[in-house]
């Protein structure tokens, strides 16, 4: 399932990336991953230093492309226990 994001105008030229931030959680074709800081960026794609989330493995540098699969992660909250009673 393509993000909405990834779509091409009708006028042909390919849309901007997507808003991606320093902190950000997401899924990367289907990897979950934190963006450290982008390294470089050019026309087709950018380079980002990420470090991989649920697991323990190295920081690693993944490119992002405009044909990538994006699902940004949400913050969940612990529940209002107090508000609940």
């Amino acid at each position: 399932m393509r993000n909405a994001i990834t779509r091409v105008p009708e006028n042909g030229r390919p849309q901007e990336f997507p808003h991606l931030e320093i902190g950000s959680q997401l899924f990367h074709n289907g990897v979950p991953v934190r963006l450290l800081y982008r390294m470089s960026r050019d026309k087709s794609c950018e380079t980002w230093r990420v470090r991989p989330l649920f697991v323990d493995a190295p920081d690693r540098d993944e490119r992002f492309s405009r044909s990538d699969s994006l699902s940004f992660l949400h913050t969940m909250r612990e529940p209002r226990w107090r508000c609940a009673a």
